[in-house]
């Protein structure tokens, strides 16, 4: 999407230099062309328009992104603390997983999601879950029964965190954002007045080009909200992890984790 701003950039001098000389001639003497007015209005609305529509469309998609990681970070920080209320120390196998469940979302699905793909070895401790969690259905029924729904809840956000890793704009609107942006860019600049110098011209043209481009540039950034300038940290899952690990290693002194330091399982 950043040629498109790199476009709407370029369209100003070849409006300016190239169209707008060959534009007068074939109207006549009587041709007065497009006062500063029709810079600034067109400016001020597509502003408010694109402003509007990524507020209503892109900065949803970045919201829930960051909710589902927040979401997804609590249920397993809350999940390690309900196992280790087991009775027998019978939550270990259940929090060491879920540290190494967090840290693979943090080292290897977080990079993977950039590219909009996933992380099979998150989808390894994730179906660890499902087998540990049986092994513990008779201890107290409390204690169980939050286990239960949050692992369900973790597997809940992850599923809307990598749906909403990949962008849900249709093709086409973004295909007519763009057309409508760059001609608009080449119509102000093609059709300004003759007696418009042109270095104003080109001053009214490039800040008009730059809203455009960069609201674009934008709309790409926030709807693609785990990679770019403003991406969703894992920020969250990451001190879950740590903390964790660091309450695990003070429970069961000299216990080992099933996995390395970027939950890769061992021996893998």
């Amino acid at each position: 999407m950043f040629w498109a701003f790199v476009a709407a950039l370029v369209a100003v001098p070849v409006g300016v230099f190239l169209i707008r000389p060959r534009v007068g001639p074939l109207f006549g003497k009587d041709f007065q062309g497009i006062k500063t007015e029709g810079f600034t209005g067109p400016i001020l609305t597509l502003t408010v328009f694109m402003t509007a529509f990524v507020m209503a469309q892109a900065t949803q998609t970045y919201q829930r992104a960051n909710q589902a990681a927040s979401n997804e970070g609590s249920a397993i920080a809350l999940l390690y603390e309900n196992a280790g209320m087991l009775p027998d120390g019978r939550g270990q196998a259940l929090q060491a997983t879920s540290i190494c469940y967090a840290r693979a979302v943090e080292h290897l699905e977080w990079p993977a999601m950039a590219d909009f793909g996933s992380s099979d070895t998150v989808t390894y401790w994730a179906d660890r879950f499902t087998v540990e969690i049986p092994e513990v259905l008779d201890a107290p029924g409390a204690i169980v029964g939050q286990v239960v729904s949050l692992s369900r809840a973790q597997s809940e956000a992850r599923l809307i965190r990598l749906n909403e890793a990949s962008p849900h704009l249709p093709l086409l609107t973004i295909v007519l954002m763009i057309t409508a942006g760059i001609g608009a860019v080449l119509l102000l600049t093609s059709f300004a007045i003759p007696d418009m110098r042109r270095k104003v011209l080109l001053v009214l043209g490039t800040a008009m080009a730059a809203l455009l481009g960069g609201t674009l540039y934008i709309i790409e950034t926030l709807e693609e909200p785990f990679s770019g300038p403003i991406k969703v940290q894992p920020s969250v899952i990451a001190r879950v992890a740590d903390d964790n690990l660091v309450n695990f290693m003070a429970t069961y002194q000299g216990a080992t984790l099933p996995c390395d330091d970027e939950g890769i399982p061992t021996g893998a």
